[in-house]
């Protein structure tokens, strides 16, 4: 499995009648309840219509609940500042000798010209690689959340956040567990990946519903630890709370998240199962 792929689509039990399973699950504590989606935050133009459990439980929602409001003018300012380093500095200049040959070579190999980069804070160059390789597999601007969102938006329901965008920035773009650990974790296998078959398989798991990403989060928790606590294990026990509130609510909520964070022993399934919740699959009779 190509580490990189999964977790960017995914960065990731029954009720009711079918042949296979599927990505939404009903939260229930008494006679209160939410509806909990994994998304993938990229997809292709053939990927569409999404399974039709996702349709049933936003109709039955009242309000959306998203990672981070990315759509905002606001959000794509920030991330023009925030994303380029202080004048007068370079990647050459704020990286040690050795991050800064890694992302140069992988540059050369994308057949990007190192100038694109040069002036940009290691995430977001780090980010652009990435990003590159991704392109190849003609994907659309929006996954499933974004997808709700514009939806929402139509239907003129409520949306919220479990995140600001400012967090969502500095996550990606600062850094927090550190330069060495994300070159690692983002750049090694990049040439290794077999795009087109790797991603028909992590639609085809995530339709079903299949724990595609326990394996790499597993492999991220031994491997990188800074960034599986960063990106996982914080913001899952961060969401919690709020999770937890939206069940109490007298409205129904419809929450998207990656489908990488409802996964594991820190994912959001085994935590809900444990504070008492009853956690049953969505499925729609074909």
């Amino acid at each position: 499995m190509k580490k990189i792929i999964v977790m960017i689509a995914l960065g990731l039990i029954s009720a009711g009648y079918a042949t296979s399973q599927t990505s939404v699950w009903k939260i229930t504590r008494g006679n209160k309840e939410i509806y909990l989606g994994g998304s993938v935050h990229l997809l292709r133009p053939a990927d569409f219509p999404l399974p039709k459990e996702f349709d049933v439980a936003f109709a039955k929602a009242s309000t959306l609940v998203l990672e981070a409001d990315l759509k905002t003018p606001e959000f794509l300012s920030k991330i023009q500042s925030e994303s380029m380093l202080p004048e007068g500095q370079t990647l050459k200049s704020v990286l040690t000798p050795k991050q800064y040959q890694a992302i140069y070579d992988a540059t050369v190999d994308a057949g990007l010209p190192f100038a694109l980069i040069e002036k940009m804070k290691p995430g977001m160059a780090i980010m652009t690689l990435t990003s590159k390789k991704i392109n190849k597999l003609d994907l659309t601007a929006a996954g499933v959340d974004m997808y709700y969102y514009d939806m929402a938006a139509h239907k003129n329901k409520q949306v919220e956040f479990l995140e600001d965008m400012d967090f969502q920035i500095d996550l990606i773009y600062n850094l927090p567990f550190g330069v060495d650990e994300f070159l690692a974790y983002s750049l090694n296998d990049l040439d290794k990946m077999e795009y087109e078959e790797e991603f028909s398989k992590l639609i085809n798991d995530w339709r079903q519903g299949k724990a595609t990403a326990e394996t790499e989060l597993k492999e991220m928790k031994q491997k990188y630890p800074k960034i599986y606590k960063a990106m996982f294990t914080d913001r899952n026990y961060k969401w919690l709370p709020k999770i937890k509130k939206y069940i109490e609510d007298d409205n129904t909520a419809f929450i998207i998240v990656g489908s990488a964070h409802l996964w594991g022993d820190d994912g959001l399934l085994k935590l809900l199962k444990k504070a008492g919740y009853k956690i049953g699959r969505i499925r729609v009779k074909n």
